[in-house]
């Protein structure tokens, strides 16, 4: 009998492995799908909202950057309130009614006309959007074993790029129009790859809520400290992303030999190699001890970016000038992907079990944050710093990497001191 029933046993034990492979591999296909639509939208709405509001809208150039500035510092402190409505009434669930809402909301921009309604607009969008990004952490935190986690993070982030850039590219025929048509069609579009990316995210397996008698109070990741000033020092990385949008464009039209028109296939060429690299890098930051060497890595390679384009000022040949900017930018997507993917490696292995939402919406607001402020800061200090400019943003990078082996000492011992925590025991053998 014992041996007539081992087979059965194996049989079923093998299709039991069968059956879970599928499913983990549909909701990933889900996961991903979502993710397409929605980084469509989002590079068509961020490709073209500046031009939309002054142009379009009519509202001026300085009135629209201040309210959208203030808008979106103001949204940003949704994040953590709406992560902790994902512990409690679970992510999946939750993520899908913010998708809806992003959808609505970006619908808001149709009606704006002058400062005080973007400004309204604005902090409602963000709201949304930078929640958005904690709650899908979370989702897939929940939704995936340990070992597929952060490979599914990194397989997320090569769609969006990809899907990002076919939106851009579709806004850049918008752009090319003289009327408003094309303009209130877009932001349509926009709507509906929101309401698209939400039907999607309806298929994957609901995520149930933390119990009521181990919910936190809402506050638990704003007053974890050690964790609180490690996601604000390493969002300082992030500024990594404006000194590619709006650092370089504006250092190759004034200061160097090198042709402006680089500074669009430089992105073209980071995106590429995102694509093709980040799902194996990420894999450094499956355990804490190489998510910390990742910060290193990326603070370093940061700053040898910035010394690089300092340097291109100086020859005056226009094909030596573009060879220090290539130069530069190799470094800066060296740096680029270690920074994700110790960002997703800290974040995930340093927050509290039964908190994942709101903890994550921390992490999510701090990098919104520094995206908030960091093309003015960048341009402030490549413009008006010049050479000097460049050399203090490597401090920034060198110095928001620096501290992370102590903070990440400091969050472990508070952990052990606070009780459970999210990811099992292994994280802590830096294996």
């Amino acid at each position: 009998m014992r041996n007539s029933s081992a087979p059965k046993s194996g049989i079923m034990s093998e299709a039991g492995v069968e059956d879970d492979f599928r499913k983990e591999r549909g909701a990933v296909q889900k996961l991903l799908y979502s993710e397409a639509v929605s980084a469509f939208g989002g590079g068509l709405w961020f490709s073209m909202w500046a031009v939309y509001l002054t142009a379009v809208k009519g509202i001026p150039a300085a009135s629209m950057g201040l309210a959208m500035g203030l808008g979106g510092g103001a949204g940003l402190l949704a994040a953590v309130p709406v992560g902790a409505l994902a512990d409690r009434h679970g992510a999946r669930q939750v993520f899908v009614t913010v998708s809806l809402a992003r959808g609505l909301l970006v619908l808001l921009f149709l009606t704006t006309n002058g400062f005080w309604s973007l400004l309204v607009a604005a902090a409602l969008f963000t709201a949304a959007e930078t929640s958005g990004r904690g709650v899908k952490v979370t989702l897939v935190y929940l939704l995936m074993p340990d070992h597929r986690r952060l490979t599914v993070l990194a397989q997320a982030r090569v769609v969006q790029h990809i899907t990002y850039a076919a939106g851009a590219g579709a806004a850049a025929w918008v752009l090319s129009t003289d009327t408003a048509g094309p303009y209130y069609a877009a932001l349509t579009t926009v709507a509906l790859s929101a309401f698209l990316s939400a039907a999607v995210l309806i298929g994957l397996p609901p995520t149930p809520p933390v119990p009521a008698a181990q919910r936190s109070s809402g506050t638990r990741a704003v007053r974890d400290i050690p964790f609180l000033t490690l996601m604000s020092t390493t969002a300082l990385l992030s500024l990594c992303w404006p000194l590619l949008s709006s650092g370089l464009p504006l250092w190759l039209q004034y200061r160097t030999a090198a042709p402006v028109w680089l500074a669009p296939v430089t992105v073209v060429i980071s995106s590429l190699f995102i694509a093709l690299y980040q799902v194996r890098v990420t894999r450094q930051g499956e355990s804490l001890r190489g998510a910390v060497r990742s910060t290193r890595k990326a603070g370093i390679a940061l700053a040898a970016c910035c010394l690089l384009l300092a340097a291109a000022a100086w020859p005056s040949d226009a094909l030596l000038s573009s060879l220090t900017v290539l130069a530069g930018l190799a470094a800066h997507i060296y740096g680029e992907l270690h920074y994700v993917a110790s960002r997703w490696g800290l974040s995930l292995r340093l927050m509290r079990r039964d908190a994942e939402g709101e903890y994550q919406g921390l992490a999510a607001s701090t990098e919104g944050a520094v995206a908030t402020v960091g093309p003015a800061m960048i341009t402030t200090l490549v413009t008006g710093a010049l050479v000097g400019g460049w050399a203090v943003l490597a401090v920034v990078f060198v110095a928001a990497a620096a501290p992370t082996p102590a903070l990440c000492r400091r969050a472990l011992r508070a952990r052990g001191a606070g009780g459970s925590t999210g990811p099992a025991p292994r994280e802590e053998s830096g294996r």
